[in-house]
């Protein structure tokens, strides 16, 4: 219904329904009636309480009536009207009554209802218990209500708890004696009852136990009275079906009683925590589980206080799962889903000393979660049973040693340790090699065969990020730095010029002098920043800086890893800015490193333990007679050919289901090789081709096996430098025949 505005409510039979409807709300939800009544000016909140009370009257009267006739007439006792004490209480009721009424007119009315009708009824059915007589019991009650109402009016939650207070003192000095102890123990059952709302709880009990019945559930307390503060126990159960069968309708319900009702506020979080758990559980993706694991509720008491560290298991196994989405290689994949499947069994296991609702529920979940870990590591492992050869081989961006054929560079790992190591610190390392040769693979690849107390930090200057502007390239290079060293200076991404980049360079090395560490520093593709000095998005003042980091930060080691020798750089006098730097050069593969990538090539792998059987090998046999010898010499020691090469094989001899490398796969391998690569060997013979003549003098090889050297000294310094060539009794020829075999037939 749409009840008449509070303000309007007059004296007339036509108000009396919305009258009616709220002094309901005002028992019910003191807190939406009090903002009515703020509205209005004292004379309306005067008139307002009489016109309540009026309403109420008839009812209190009927009450009245109704119990003398029950007590009376229906139990046939006798009243004791001979007893003065009825008269006195009486005279209490009365003043009672006008007490609250003047109340209200004094102060105003506010939403104490709840508390004013609990006391004024605790007392009447106390009184009447005493007294054993109908006029008690039913006046009494009567009073309760009348009382109840007038203290509401008059003095809100607070007065009305007071108020009451207040009264049951008076009356426990004037008819003390006349209660005597039966009285006390009366009223104390009575406003037990009363105050803490407990009548409630056989409607609760019926509407969850032995289970829950939603479709009353809009006449459960909880849902239309604000003010019981008594927990109902096993409401989450009756919250938990609503939302699974009405989702939007039990959702709503459930935040609401976590944010605005606090004495029902964990019965609604427990429910939030079940749902949460049952939804994960019900998950087909786990590596989503740490989004939904966000939501759950954190605390200091209880269940609440586990739900971080259960956040983070459940994090961890998400995360594994997104690393096992990520590998599609079921020689990889299998022992990824067997460490899922453990890391799901931990959690369970885990799981099992927690609080409820999470122990139960969250293990219902892990072992669905285990389910679909164990359907994927089954998968894994059927497919990876059927494949006839593992393919690790990937010629293309810097290897992963995790997953991909990986050959350590003993001794060039070997000589930047030397450098990195030195007391007085090291003056700075260019690391120079021809494309291809594996620098950006030997940078991404240093942790673990360097001391434990040297941290290693790469970029490459052909991110966007570093090379747009000399903002972008100082906060980015301290952005990195600061992910190996968090507590280092001032936030990283606040470094915008050069000044501040030295300064944070500064923090670091104290920072590292006092640890006893050092940082290798390497800026791969440094050509980069030569050509943006020539374009004026840098100035050769970012080059005084570094040096200038070099000579003072004994503790930060820099590396500039590039294709070019220094004195290829044009746009800076880079040799007198480094002119100290040590220069490593990065050769091609020798036999003994292209032979431990081929029978090797996850040995630095950790999927799998040190001595694991299943981590995967190749015989030397399967590559074929002499195999290993003609892949290194078919690509030069290149150690982008000889991934080339070897993928291409290992694909060969999975689709025609070979036992090993024959002569004549061997062969069909190349051809097909030339293939694959021919955009790396088009940029290696072709593009870097930037002399006149250059071109007509390597494309000439695809006539013949061997010429003379170039006329032409500076032609023939730049195919020295770029290590295309050998000399054999004078004559010239590619190094890598395959370098020949893309010339006769792509070239």
């Amino acid at each position: 219904m749409k009840p008449i505005p509070l303000d309007q409510i007059g004296f007339g039979w036509r108000d009396h329904k919305s009258a009616l409807w709220w002094l309901g709300l005002l028992y019910r939800r003191p807190a939406a009636v009090n903002q009515e009544l703020d509205k209005q000016s004292r004379l309306t909140r005067v008139k307002t309480g009489l016109a309540l009370y009026l309403h109420s009257l008839p009812y209190l009267i009927l009450l009245c009536v109704v119990g003398r006739l029950v007590i009376f007439g229906l139990l046939g006792i006798e009243p004791e009207l001979d007893n003065p004490n009825i008269y006195y209480h009486a005279f209490n009721i009365a003043g009672g009554i006008a007490f609250g009424i003047a109340g209200g007119i004094a102060f105003g009315i506010a939403g104490g209802i709840a508390v004013g009708i609990a006391v004024g009824i605790a007392v009447g059915i106390a009184v009447g218990i005493v007294f054993g007589i109908a006029v008690g019991i039913a006046v009494g009650i009567a009073f309760g209500i009348a009382c109840g109402i007038a203290f509401g009016i008059a003095f809100g939650i607070a007065g009305g708890i007071a108020g009451g207070i207040a009264f049951g003192i008076a009356v426990g000095i004037a008819v003390g004696i006349a209660f005597g102890i039966a009285g006390g123990i009366a009223v104390g059952i009575a406003l037990t009852l009363s105050l803490l709302r407990l009548y409630y709880y056989p409607i609760h009990l019926a509407m969850t136990w032995p289970k829950p019945r939603i479709r009353w559930i809009q006449y459960h307390p909880a849902v239309w009275d604000d003010l019981c503060p008594v927990p109902f126990a096993g409401l989450h159960r009756l919250l938990v079906k609503y939302a699974e069968d009405a989702r939007w309708k039990g959702k709503y319900e459930i935040e609401r009683l976590i944010a605005h009702y606090p004495a029902q506020r964990m019965e609604g979080l427990r429910a939030k925590v079940i749902l949460l758990a049952r939804r994960m559980g019900k998950s087909r993706e786990l590596n989503g589980l740490d989004h939904l694991a966000a939501r759950l509720p954190v605390g200091d008491k209880g269940f609440l206080s586990q739900t971080e560290q259960l956040g983070e298991w459940i994090s961890e196994i998400s995360l594994l799962q997104a690393r096992l989405d990520t590998i599609t290689r079921p020689s990889f994949r299998e022992p990824t889903a067997e460490l899922l499947c453990e890391k799901i069994k931990s959690f369970r296991d885990r799981i099992g000393g927690f609080h409820e609702p999470l122990s139960a529920e969250f293990r219902a979940a892990a072992t669905n979660w285990l389910r679909i870990a164990q359907r994927q590591f089954d998968e894994a492992r059927n497919v990876g049973a059927k494949k006839l050869t593992t393919q690790v081989f990937r010629a293309g961006d810097p290897v992963d040693r995790e997953q991909e054929a990986f050959a350590p560079r003993y001794a060039i790992v070997g000589e930047l340790e030397q450098q990195a190591m030195l007391s007085a610190g090291c003056p700075g390392i260019v690391l120079y090699g021809r494309r291809r040769m594996g620098k950006s693979t030997i940078l991404h690849n240093l942790t673990g065969f360097l001391p434990p107390d040297v941290t290693t930090t790469s970029v490459s200057m052909q991110s966007p990020n570093l090379f747009t502007s000399l903002e972008s390239v100082t906060r980015s290079l301290s952005v990195e730095i600061q992910k190996r060293f968090p507590a280092v200076g001032a936030a990283a991404d606040s470094v915008s010029d050069l000044r501040g980049f030295f300064g944070f360079l500064k923090a670091l090395n104290e920072r590292l002098e006092t640890e006893g560490k050092r940082l290798l520093l390497a800026v791969d593709e440094y050509e980069t920043i030569d050509k943006k000095i020539g374009e004026g998005v840098f100035t050769a003042d970012l080059l005084d800086t570094i040096r200038e980091s070099i000579q003072t930060h004994r503790r930060i080691t820099w590396i500039f890893a590039g294709s070019h020798e220094i004195t290829e750089l044009a746009n800076a006098a880079w040799t007198s800015y480094l002119v100290s730097a040590r220069t490593i050069e990065v050769p091609a593969f020798t036999l003994a490193e292209t032979r431990l990538l081929l029978t090797e090539p996850l040995k630095h792998s950790t999927l799998w333990p040190r001595d694991s059987p299943k981590r995967p090998r190749f015989d030397a046999s399967f590559w074929g007679e002499n195999g290993i010898e003609r892949i290194h010499n078919e690509a030069g020691g290149w150690p982008h050919l000889v991934q080339l090469i070897a993928e291409t094989i290992v694909d060969l001899v999975n689709d025609e289901e070979a036992d090993a490398v024959s002569a004549e796969l061997m062969e069909r391998a190349l051809d097909k090789s030339i293939t694959r690569g021919h955009n790396v060997l088009y940029e290696l013979l072709r593009r870097e081709s930037t002399l006149p003549g250059e071109w007509e003098y390597l494309s000439a090889l695809r006539k013949t096996e061997t010429q003379s050297p170039p006329d032409d000294e500076t032609i023939a310094a730049s195919i020295r430098r770029r290590l295309l060539i050998e000399e054999n009794n004078g004559h010239w020829r590619l190094r890598a025949p395959l370098m020949a075999r893309w010339l006769r037939m792509k070239g």
